[in-house]
């Protein structure tokens, strides 16, 4: 066992990941006060208790003290300002803000992932801290995922699902599966996903293996025709011959002086680039739909998922491969 040590001791209690919560009241002159903690907790079910604590020295200790009422506002993984704006000091946190009074005129914030208002009961004192234990009297729970706090910083709780298992998903003996196969999802996925790009290569008259070929020239230079063949072959758009020579025909590619390679041309890459930003102008639509912290595991899955199941095929992106 460590001596103690205070950062160390605020560190270790940091692995304990608790939710965030606003709690709000008034003070003598009726003036609403907020402060964000993560100390709420459940003490007791019936009678419905609650309880939080406040650094004694916190500028709004008094009014929680005397106002015989608080508001507990635990927040959304959506809501990470509302906990920075009540964790400052010496601003009007309350400025801008659509909030009604409740149970003894303590604050009603409009968002959160549930809201209890409380009579307080009793008050404790807890080291540098006051315990205060709440009596419930009105609460609202709302869908929504919460705002965790964990080792210094915010973070998103999320379930651990219960996937659905391989041998449910699909039936051999009648050749189906049901919408949770997950090859059948990666397909979808990407089917939907480059819709857009595929319109623009129908009206560009650009075949998969012309696009990879003229990308994949884009991304690294001047290539032979053995190396665009060996480089794209994994993926069953190889080009032919004939695809070289129609982007030749196009003014899209050149042969280079040696005869060997080709390269792009000043029209080829306009063309590329045009593609490109499509393809990131796609993206960026498509994830404003989620929150960062869910595309980036999405992505960090996707990679995992590459890692297992990579056979050996060269990556299309990358320079030198």
């Amino acid at each position: 066992m460590k001596s103690l040590d205070s950062t160390e001791f605020r560190n270790a209690l940091g692995q304990f990941a608790t939710g965030v919560t606003v709690i709000t009241s008034v003070d003598e002159q009726g003036s609403p006060v907020g402060v964000t903690a993560s100390s709420f907790n459940s003490v007791s079910l019936d009678p419905p208790l609650v309880l939080w604590s406040l650094a004694k020295n916190s500028g709004s200790l008094p009014a929680f003290q005397q106002s015989g009422h608080f508001c507990v506002h635990v927040l959304a993984s959506t809501h990470e300002a509302l906990s920075q704006r009540f964790a400052s000091r010496g601003s009007d946190k309350f400025s801008g803000l659509d909030w009604q009074p409740g149970l003894g005129s303590s604050p009603l914030l409009p968002d959160f992932a549930a809201q209890f208002q409380c009579k307080t009961t009793y008050q404790y004192e807890g080291g540098d801290h006051v315990i205060f234990v709440g009596e419930v009297h009105e609460y609202e729970t709302r869908d929504e995922q919460p705002l965790v706090f964990h080792k210094g910083r915010y973070a998103t709780a999320k379930e651990k699902g219960r996937g659905e298992p391989a041998g449910d998903a699909v039936d051999i003996a009648t050749g189906k599966f049901s919408d949770n196969f997950f090859l059948y999802l990666l397909s979808r996925a990407h089917f939907q996903a480059s819709h857009d790009l595929n319109r623009e290569l129908q009206e560009e008259q650009l075949s998969s293996s012309q696009y990879l070929s003229l990308t994949l020239m884009g991304l690294v230079g001047d290539m032979s025709f053995q190396d665009l063949h060996s480089h794209l072959d994994h993926t069953g758009d190889a080009p032919q011959f004939s695809d070289i020579q129609r982007m030749l025909d196009r003014g899209l590619v050149t042969e280079t002086s040696d005869g060997v390679r080709f390269s792009l041309t000043v029209r080829g890459r306009s063309l590329y680039v045009r593609l490109l930003a499509l393809s990131k102008a796609t993206e960026k639509r498509l994830l404003a739909e989620f929150s960062d912290e869910e595309v980036a595991d999405v992505r960090s899955f996707l990679q995992r998922f590459i890692a297992a199941s990579d056979q050996g095929a060269p990556s299309l992106w990358k320079q030198g491969n």
